[in-house]
């Protein structure tokens, strides 16, 4: 298991901005965050006992964020720059924190109750 990382798709560009999209199975309630330049979330990880959490999904709209992980059954460990717009997917069981490298806008593709239920700290 590793954590994947993968641009979201441009369909186009002209003089008022770009328009990207995406597709996703998930239905239901989802979180939109901001954070801001320098801040730290997660530091921590599920188990994957809520469908919204295994794995979980970020789209990283905004901003540029360092992700560090540990995959607590391999003790592998790793860091990641990502920038926007990208869609991070970080399956069960891998510890992850977030730094916002400037200040940044994601939408987490699962709902409040999902991660209270199944968020664990080390």
């Amino acid at each position: 298991m590793s954590i994947e990382v993968n641009a979201i798709d441009v369909k186009a560009v002209d003089e008022r901005g770009a328009l990207h999209y995406f597709s996703t199975d998930r239905t239901g309630e989802f979180l939109l965050v901001y954070r801001t330049a320098g801040t730290i979330s997660g530091q921590h990880y599920h188990n994957g006992l809520h469908k919204g959490k295994n794995p979980e999904e970020m789209l990283l709209v905004q901003g540029e964020i360092i992700l560090q992980w540990k995959d607590l059954q391999t003790q592998q460990t790793g860091m990641l720059n990502i920038k926007a717009p990208s869609r991070v997917i970080i399956p069960a069981k891998i510890w992850h924190e977030v730094k916002a490298v400037t200040d940044i806008v994601f939408i987490e593709l699962n709902s409040l109750r999902d991660g209270s239920e199944d968020t664990y700290r080390i």
